[in-house]
């Protein structure tokens, strides 16, 4: 009764090459260069795509900084194709902006040329650069979320009929589902004790510099994917799904905590590890998620930062299940789609919480009211009042589960408001910051000037 048509409008904001690739410092000093990780990416769509520009921003910290693109996942860290191409946009950058030094930051397999820059410095690349024009340059690395000792991720896709299904989040990072391209095997664990071991990629375990380099680590050691925090949404909540489908499966690693596709065991072989969040997990690792970009910042200017077990943030939520889904503690006039009038949205302030009543968004966004509890089982409650709906034989049906409204009653019911056979609250999933989501909830309606049954659009 209350399904409407919605459509959205993605916005991408493009900005200039140069500014893209090179920030927007000028003059000659301390620079920054940031290497993706698996997949064939060009310097656009590693800077838009697969950074984006707010992070490359934080993590910059106001210093010039360039963007590699290059063949990430058609070769493997230790070809030429993949650190010649590095070496040969960097050396033109620094030689163009008089970059005395540079931080270099990585992620996921970004940190394998690297290691092989550091451990070659007499290479020569394809258009004749030598590694050491670039390495002599680099004041420090830092390593976000990096496979330095291989993943099971990388065993599993390429050892035939071995592999289950996978979300196609998680595909991206294997380069886009060519699972046997060069990068993903070179990921093997089999493969990168190897490459360990034979002085391929330089580095010895418990190391905290590489070739006098300092060596700084940035690590998740979980995957957080609960529906109804933002702390799962930033950069995507479908990535998060995934990852935690990698994690609880242990594909992200054999023996320890993992971010769901590198494991702790592999991202801190080596390296002094400046951050180790549970909440950042693999992908948010190059988004700057959960301050991780701001800590990073104050690294590339040597700021004091404090340890991992003193990092705090404050809380990303304050309320639980739909009170955070549907905003249902707000109070204030909105527009209701499914009849087009002006309604107020009861809300729940902190006076309503213990004013005696059983209120029926203080018991979906608190999970109680007073003295009330909502029950954990299916049952009735004061929230089920056929006098409450617009058509009394309604009264909150079964049917309105997984129609894409977040319906306030059906959580009060069951706890969640999701397709009949699911068990999560599919349509009651915490917008990111500055985005909404449609939720039903009991409101006053001014048109029909009776309470009733209200679609609203909940911003965050």
């Amino acid at each position: 009764m209350h399904l409407f048509h919605r459509s959205g409008l993605a916005l991408a904001t493009a900005c200039a090459a140069l500014l893209c690739v090179n920030g927007e410092a000028q003059a000659a000093g301390p620079g920054v260069v940031f290497i993706h990780g698996t997949g064939d990416q060009s310097v656009s769509s590693a800077t838009t795509g697969y950074w984006t520009q707010s992070a490359l921003t934080t993590m910059s910290n106001g210093l010039p900084y360039l963007v590699v693109g290059y063949p990430g996942a058609s070769c493997a860290g230790f070809s030429q194709c993949s650190w010649g191409s590095i070496v040969d946009q960097i050396v033109p950058w620094v030689n163009a902006k008089g970059i005395t030094s540079f931080t270099v930051i990585t992620h996921s397999n970004g940190s394998s040329p690297v290691r092989y820059m550091l451990g070659h410095t007499g290479a020569v690349s394809a258009q004749g650069n030598v590694v050491s024009a670039v390495t002599s340059k680099i004041s420090q690395v830092i390593f976000s979320a990096p496979d330095l000792a291989g993943t099971p991720l990388a065993d599993k896709v390429t050892t035939s009929g071995s592999f289950l299904n996978i979300a196609n989040s998680v595909v991206e990072f294997f380069g886009g589902g060519s699972y046997n391209n060069p990068a993903v095997v070179q990921q093997r664990t089999d493969n990168m004790r190897l490459y360990n071991s034979n002085g391929t990629f330089a580095g010895a375990q418990g190391a905290t510099s590489v070739g006098g380099k300092p060596i700084s680590v940035v690590r998740g050691n979980k995957v957080y994917a609960n529906l109804f925090s933002s702390d799962a949404h930033c950069g995507g909540y479908l990535y998060a799904v995934g990852l935690k489908a990698a994690a609880l499966l242990g594909w992200g690693s054999w023996n320890a905590s993992t971010d769901g596709f590198i494991g702790a065991d592999s991202s801190g072989y080596f390296g002094n590890i400046i951050i180790d969040d549970g909440r950042l997990n693999h992908h948010q690792s190059r988004r700057g998620c959960h301050n991780s970009g701001s800590l990073i910042a104050k690294k590339v200017a040597n700021a004091s930062i404090p340890a991992p077990s003193q990092q705090t943030w404050p809380p990303e939520t304050n309320v639980l299940a739909a009170g955070q889904a549907c905003n249902n503690y707000y109070s204030g006039y909105a527009y209701d789609y499914s009849t087009g009038n002006t309604v107020w949205k009861y809300g729940c302030t902190s006076a309503d919480l213990t004013n005696g009543y059983p209120e029926p968004d203080c018991l979906v966004a608190y999970g109680y009211s007073s003295s009330y509890r909502i029950p954990s089982t299916a049952s009735w409650n004061p929230y089920l009042n056929a006098a409450s709906y617009s058509t009394a034989g309604e009264v909150c049906p079964d049917s309105w589960q997984g129609d894409g409204i977040c319906d306030a009653c059906l959580v009060a019911k069951y706890g969640f408001d999701a397709a009949v056979g699911s068990t999560g609250a599919n349509d009651c999933v915490q917008a990111p910051p500055g985005g909404s989501n449609f939720c039903g909830a009991l409101s006053w309606d001014y048109t029909l000037n009776r309470e009733n049954y209200s679609v609203v659009e909940a911003l965050h």
